[in-house]
C-alpha cells in the first residue's frame, strides 16, 4: 500500500502538535508529532514499509508498524490520505 495525501493542507506547529488546515473547507486537523511525519510521507510512492523502515531502530520494527497502521488507519477516516 501507498498512501497518499488527499490534497496539500497548509500546516503549523503549534506547541508539541500540528494543525493541518484545508482552507477550501476550512476544517482543522490536530496531529502529534509522529504522525505528522507520518503524514509527510504519504506521497503516494512511499509503502507503509518504507515508512516504517524509517522510523525504526534496532528490533523495533513490529512495535512501529503497529504503531504506524494504526494512524495510516486514523489518518484515512479522518480523510486526509488515502
Amino acid at each position: 500500500m501507498f498512501p497518499k495525501k488527499t490534497k496539500e493542507f497548509e500546516w503549523v506547529r503549534t506547541g508539541d502538535a500540528y494543525v493541518l488546515f484545508d482552507p477550501v473547507t476550512n476544517e482543522n486537523f490536530n496531529l502529534d508529532p509522529m504522525s505528522f511525519i507520518i503524514w509527510l510521507q504519504c506521497d503516494g510512492k512511499t509503502s507503509i514499509d518504507e515508512i516504517v523502515d524509517l522510523l525504526s531502530a534496532e528490533n523495533n520494527q513490529d512495535i512501529i508498524k503497529a504503531a504506524v497502521s494504526g494512524i495510516i488507519e486514523r489518518l484515512k477516516q479522518n480523510g486526509i490520505i488515502k
